[in-house]
């Protein structure tokens, strides 16, 4: 059994999934002695040993890697009161390129998404709000390059294998750092240069 963006199986994660509780039960109904392997990119000591522990594999091996990612290229620069002149600024400079740009809020995805077109940029909102068929349209129009740019709520990114990704800006703080690791890490995934652009101010 594989269990992938298994943070989830903990409520110390920063995006806990009470599903994910079910999955022992279900392990035990195939059988005995059945090989698991748990992955995820961002796991503190404490969710770490949570999923150990869901999972009923206290002695498991682990294996960490580093959480260095020499192919991102990190911004974090102060919010200034022209924040939307300089998203647009951002992104035209990587024009024709995949990005994802995240909110904290639904309505703010919105605005953004809107900004952007109004300014000639192929992009489009995706939020819990959306009806189902409309997130898998615009999940698809992403993955096609029909659009270059998704604004999204963290809704939006787990299972997202687009490795060509080649910038992830922030508009508003993470929740957490373990979050900000998972949702920048969905640029560059094919190891070439991507940018990290994060702007924040004392409000955050």
């Amino acid at each position: 059994v594989a269990i992938d963006e298994a943070h989830c199986i903990s409520e110390w994660g920063h995006d806990f999934r009470p599903e994910y509780r079910n999955l022992r039960s279900i392990i035990d109904r195939l059988g005995d002695d059945i090989p698991i392997i748990a992955l995820t990119a961002t796991a503190t000591p404490k969710v770490q040993e949570d999923i150990l522990k869901n999972l009923g594999i206290p002695d498991a091996r682990v294996f960490k890697a580093s959480f260095n990612r020499p192919n991102l290229f990190y911004e974090v620069r102060l919010k200034t009161k022209n924040v939307d002149a300089d998203i647009i600024r951002f992104v035209k400079k990587n024009t024709g390129k995949s990005g994802i740009i995240y909110c904290l809020s639904r309505k703010k995805v919105e605005d953004i998404a809107q900004l952007l077109q109004v300014n000639g940029i192929k992009a489009i909102p995706y939020h819990a709000g959306l009806d189902a068929k409309t997130r898998a349209r615009h999940q698809d129009m992403f993955l096609m390059e029909d659009v270059d740019v998704v604004v999204a709520t963290i809704a939006f990114g787990m299972g997202i294998d687009k490795p060509d990704v080649r910038f992830v800006a922030h508009l508003d703080l993470p929740k957490t750092v373990e979050a900000y690791y998972q949702e920048t890490g969905r640029a560059g995934r094919d190891g070439q240069p991507a940018d990290a652009w994060l702007v924040y101010g004392l409000q955050d």
